[in-house]
């Protein structure tokens, strides 16, 4: 949906380049997308962006499937596909991480690319693969389809496979199993700031903030007081505790958002290093 301005201080730039996260690689995983072109419904670059990020999985050694599914909307016939990754681990209990990989359609606008919007959060997840051990709860690691809306964000436009997922735990008994969810979505903005969304768990925000200023990078974390409609609401609204790691503040007056704007350019390695880190971190809690 829906980097750094200024020196770094030494001890932070220490820190940043301690980061187990691999920047340079990430911004080249948003460029293998935006080389697919726009990720937009029903489109070819959609389906194969999935099953690219499949094969990266699978090579990082983890488990996947590739959920495919039909809806209807307006007389017209939508696919989306979700692409679930696994690493297992002991007993029932799992950490969910999500991100969403599709572009949204916008009209006049041929050339959004969406680099931040879905690109980065999905080129961190399948960095984070590789630095995820075994042991412990096991990792579901799901990138959604569909997070975009087609006209405007209502019951039965957007946040498609966030919700399809949230509902076969539900159906499954899973969702007790479900013991936190990490969102992350437009986290490699140069100017980074992840102002976290009002509407998530208290303590997976406050299990952020405190490890961001172990890392001595609290100026890049905060509690936002604004709520956003974004694929962690409906784990939020079955009771997950859940949490959403967003910069929604993406240009000027998020100016770059949902617009030709939005491009390689405007990204960091390091907010990638940062962000990912942070991740990375708050799975050994949580696991």
């Amino acid at each position: 949906m829906l980097c750094l301005v200024g020196l770094l201080s030494s001890c932070e730039e220490e820190l940043v380049h301690n980061s187990r996260i691999d920047g340079d690689r990430c911004m080249s995983l948003v460029q293998k997308q935006i080389d697919f072109g726009p990720r937009l419904l029903n489109s070819k670059a959609a389906k194969e962006t999935a099953e690219w990020i499949a094969q990266e999985a699978k090579k990082a050694g983890w488990e996947v499937e590739i959920d495919e599914w039909t809806e209807k909307h307006r007389g017209k016939v939508n696919t989306y596909r979700n692409v679930i990754c696994t690493l297992p681990g002991e007993g029932k209990d799992f950490i969910l991480l999500g991100s969403h990989y599709d572009t949204k359609t916008i009209p006049g606008k041929a050339d959004f690319i969406s680099a931040n919007d879905g690109g980065s959060s999905t080129a961190l997840l399948i960095e984070l693969m590789k630095h995820i051990p075994k042991g412990g709860k096991s990792v579901r690691m799901v990138h959604f389809d569909g997070e975009e809306c087609e006209l405007n964000y209502a019951h039965n436009d957007g946040l498609h496979g966030s919700k399809r997922y949230a509902s076969q735990l539900l159906v499954k008994g899973e969702l007790r199993n479900c013991k936190a969810m990490i969102l992350v979505d437009m986290i490699a903005d140069k100017d980074l700031h992840i102002a976290i969304p009002a509407n998530g768990d208290d303590k997976l925000k406050d299990l952020t903030l405190e490890l961001a200023k172990k890392n001595n990078w609290s100026k890049y974390f905060s509690k936002g007081t604004m709520a956003v409609l974004d694929d962690h609401v409906p784990f939020v609204d079955l009771g997950v505790p859940a949490i959403d790691l967003i910069d929604f503040s993406y240009g000027p007056n998020n100016s770059y958002w949902h617009t030709e704007k939005d491009t390689l350019d405007k990204l960091s390695p390091r907010s990638f290093e940062i962000v990912g880190e942070v991740v990375l971190q708050m799975l050994e809690e949580l696991r």
